[in-house]
C-alpha cells in the first residue's frame, strides 16, 4: 500500500472538485457585470438629483419601476416608518423637483455587485451648510440590454435604500432636536 502525502491528497481533492464543477460557457459572462466606473457614474448621477435636480437626468437614470425607501426621509416628512418614501418614479420626480438644492458629494463607492447593486457613502450640507450630514445608499439597478451604458437601454436605478443622520439634518434646518437623556451607566 502506498501512502499519499497530505499535500498530494489536497491537490488531488481540489483537482477532483474543480473538474466536478461546470465550466463557464465563456469568459464573456464577466462583460455582463456592472462596471465599477459606471457604478460611480450612477451614484454621482443620483446625488446630482439631490444637489441640482433635473428632469432629463431623472428620466434617464431612474427606471420606470423606481421605488425609493428611507426611514430618515420618512421621519422628516411625517411618513410612517417602513413605508416607501417615493413609491413610484413620478412621486420622486415631483417631490425632489420641488426641494431646494442640497450640496452633496460622493465620499466613496464601497461595493458593486456583478448584478448591479451599488453601496456608497455621501456627505451633504442641507440648509445652513454648517453641519455635515453623512449617509449611505444602496442602489439596485436593472439593465435594459446595453451593459456598457447608463440610461434607457443600459443601467438604470430601480430601487433606492437611503439612510442618514436625520437629527443633524433637523439641527441644520434650525429646528430643535434634543438628544434623549443620558442613560446611567452607559
Amino acid at each position: 500500500m502506498r501512502l499519499i502525502h497530505i499535500g498530494q491528497a489536497l491537490s488531488l481533492l481540489s483537482l477532483a472538485s474543480a473538474s466536478a464543477l461546470p465550466a463557464p460557457a465563456s469568459w464573456s459572462q464577466w462583460n455582463d457585470c456592472l462596471p465599477s466606473d459606471l457604478a460611480t457614474q450612477i451614484a454621482n448621477g443620483f446625488l446630482s438629483l439631490i444637489s441640482a435636480y433635473d428632469n432629463k437626468t431623472a428620466n434617464a437614470l431612474l427606471a420606470d419601476s423606481f421605488v425609493d425607501t428611507s426611514d430618515s426621509i420618512n421621519y422628516l416628512a411625517g411618513i410612517p416608518l417602513g413605508n416607501p418614501t417615493f413609491p413610484v418614479k413620478a412621486a420622486f420626480e415631483q417631490g425632489q423637483g420641488f426641494q431646494p438644492p442640497v450640496p452633496i458629494s460622493l465620499l466613496k463607492v464601497d461595493a458593486v455587485t456583478c448584478d448591479g447593486v451599488i453601496a456608497f457613502r455621501w456627505v451633504g450640507y442641507p440648509a445652513s451648510g454648517k453641519i455635515e450630514v453623512k449617509g449611505i445608499n444602496i442602489l439596485y439597478t436593472i439593465n435594459g440590454g446595453d451593459k456598457q451604458s447608463v440610461g434607457p437601454g443600459g443601467w438604470q436605478i430601480s430601487q433606492v435604500f437611503s439612510e442618514f443622520n436625520s437629527a443633524a439634518w433637523i439641527v441644520d434646518l434650525g429646528l430643535p432636536c434634543n438628544p434623549p437623556p443620558a442613560t446611567p451607566g452607559a
